[in-house]
């Protein structure tokens, strides 16, 4: 999924761009890349605007520029196109995550420099973060299991931590779902509430409550604030 603009030239279209009528000479790889990623970006657009309840797959091809035939080419719901979307947002932000966790050495670091990447990351894209991070608790119980398994993909990274702590044991199973679950819901209330462009402001308060099970809360707030 690309963040470009579509392309003003007709004859070299960007990925994004609406295909000229008529022959075109593009190829069906092409063509198939750029309808099917209009649809996604339809999608993320109008969940934004309307939520996923009221997004229809008439909005989504209207947005798109395509009949309803072709969105039945690559997707057989608004819940298809949603989970396909959603997966690709969660690609992206892995690719970064990815990124930036080699970039520290020391495992606190790391929560650091991927929560700071996640809220930068949604902070930039308000769209996302609302497919990603509010509309899956009303969209239906097949995207809420969906976004809970990518929730559980975190987990391990969090549970490292659990190495640092001398009261581990006493930690229950669920330490590290309820913390990124809070973690998420904190970033979701912002967003809600039409601030994204502020999620970075959460940043030393979230490592604060990510690290203080593991480190203590002296240890954890230096984490937080440091530069």
């Amino acid at each position: 999924m690309s963040s470009d603009q579509p392309g003003e030239r007709p004859e070299q279209p960007d990925e994004l761009a609406r295909l000229p009528h008529g022959r075109h000479g593009l190829s069906a790889e092409f063509v198939a890349h750029n309808q099917s990623q209009r649809l996604l970006v339809s999608l993320i657009r109008s969940v934004a605007a309307e939520g996923y309840n009221a997004t229809t797959i008439t909005a989504i091809t209207d947005g798109a520029g395509v009949t309803t035939r072709t969105f039945y080419k690559y997707f057989d719901s608004v819940e298809a196109c949603y989970l396909a979307a959603f997966d690709a947002a969660v690609e992206l932000l892995g690719a970064r995550l990815a990124q930036v966790f080699g970039s520290a050495e020391d495992w606190p670091l790391q929560v650091r420099a991927c929560l700071a990447t996640a809220l930068d990351f949604f902070s930039a894209s308000p769209d996302l973060a609302r497919l990603c991070l509010t509309e899956p608790f009303v969209a239906g119980p097949a995207i809420a299991r969906h976004y809970q398994e990518q929730v559980e993909r975190a987990v391990p990274f969090l549970r490292a931590g659990r190495e640092r702590s001398a009261d581990a044991d006493s930690f229950p199973p669920t330490t590290e779902r309820g913390l990124i679950g809070s973690i998420a819901s904190q970033i979701g209330r912002k967003v809600s509430a039409g601030e994204a462009e502020r999620l970075p402001d959460l940043l030393a308060d979230l490592v604060q409550f990510a690290l203080t099970p593991y480190l203590g809360a002296a240890e954890a707030r230096a984490v937080a604030l440091a530069r």
